[in-house]
């Protein structure tokens, strides 16, 4: 074999013994390593508030999301518009950037503006007027400023109420009202005659022996009436059949009679 023959076997054998080697390389590499696809993590937006308001309510992208003061929701990575909602309290509304795969936690505090007042009425037809607006049926919710208001109720047929209440901002109050009859609130007048108790009793006397039975209805008196007629019959039958007495015609016709009616008897 010429001499450059083996020189490029040796080479070729080289350069094989390098990509074995290089094999064997990258298999202790990989060796001891998960190679099995995870699944991705969820992506998760959790909304607090820094002091607990009862009722305050969560929007995300306009789509109710749940009741603070603690909302956790999984959403999807990327932008969203968060909304905070509470009757008394500033609307909060802000864009926020959620991260994908992690919980993305945000604090919010809400300002309170006013004070929720509901307003009640025993009374039928029952209306309220806040500092002197129009008047309203009862039972009323209202939003109000901080301080001082004054309520007046009124219903027909009672006398009005006044009362002033103090609002506090971020406070809830109720208020009740039971008004009074006016003296000139007409009577509820019963149409029902009332009772007479000496007619009633009359009438009942009269209904109990309209009610009792009559004299010839009662058993006792038709069975005492069949016995006489009974009686009667029996001796009626007794008389006719009673045998009759032999005449002597030597007594009647002096001797023998030329003719007798009925006689002999049969």
């Amino acid at each position: 074999m010429p001499p450059y023959a083996v020189s490029m076997v040796l080479t070729r054998l080289a350069g094989l013994t390098l990509i074995v080697a290089g094999i064997g390389a990258q298999a202790q590499v990989f060796e001891g390593l998960d190679l099995t696809p995870k699944k991705p993590k969820k992506t998760w937006v959790s909304v607090k508030l820094t002091e607990p308001v009862t009722g305050a309510q969560l929007f995300i992208d306009g789509e109710a999301a749940g009741e603070l003061p603690v909302v956790e929701k999984v959403v999807k990575a990327g932008e969203h518009t968060l909304k905070i909602e509470r009757p008394g309290f500033a609307t909060l509304e802000e864009k926020v950037t959620v991260v994908a795969g992690k919980k993305n936690e945000l604090s919010y505090t809400l300002v309170a503006t006013g004070g929720v007042i509901t307003i009640e009425g025993t009374n039928d037809e029952v209306s309220c007027s806040i500092d002197g607006a129009a008047p309203e049926p009862l039972p009323l919710t209202k939003v109000l400023l901080p301080g001082p208001h004054v309520l007046l109720v009124r219903a027909g047929g009672f006398k009005d109420e006044q009362r002033t209440i103090e609002v506090k901002a971020g406070v809830d109050a109720k208020e009740a009202f039971t008004l009074v009859a006016s003296a000139d609130r007409p009577t509820a007048v019963s149409l029902e005659p009332e009772p007479d108790n000496d007619l009633e009793a009359e009438l009942g006397t009269k209904k109990t022996a309209a009610s009792s039975p009559s004299l010839f209805s009662r058993w006792y008196v038709w069975a005492g009436i069949g016995a006489v007629v009974a009686a009667g019959v029996v001796t009626a039958v007794a008389v006719t059949q009673a045998p009759r007495p032999t005449v002597d015609p030597s007594v009647v016709c002096g001797g023998m009679c030329d003719a007798t009616i009925g006689w002999p008897p049969r």
